[in-house]
């Protein structure tokens, strides 16, 4: 199943690297399928949306994990939609 999560981009690369490396300890497969900058919705500043492959059985927890980091602004299964 597609993840989705947002990050501030001005928090760096290393935040991707941080989030899959932890997810995969935890729940085992997870790839890293898509990356894209986008303008944030408030404030000056860019958000870095990352698209993520886990298996379907640990897609729930995974979300959860997601969700919780401190640097996750939102984390969505398959997709956030497109904003209007």
């Amino acid at each position: 199943m597609e993840l989705v999560y947002a990050y501030p981009a001005e928090r760096g690369r290393g935040v991707e690297a941080e989030i899959v490396g932890s997810l995969r300890d935890r729940f085992g497969h997870v790839v890293q399928r898509g990356r894209e900058e986008r303008d944030a919705e408030r404030g000056d500043r860019s958000d870095v949306l990352v698209t993520l492959e886990v298996t379907d059985n640990k897609a729930e927890a995974a979300l959860t994990a997601l969700r919780a980091h401190p640097l996750v602004i939102d984390a969505a299964a398959r997709s956030f939609g497109e904003r209007v």
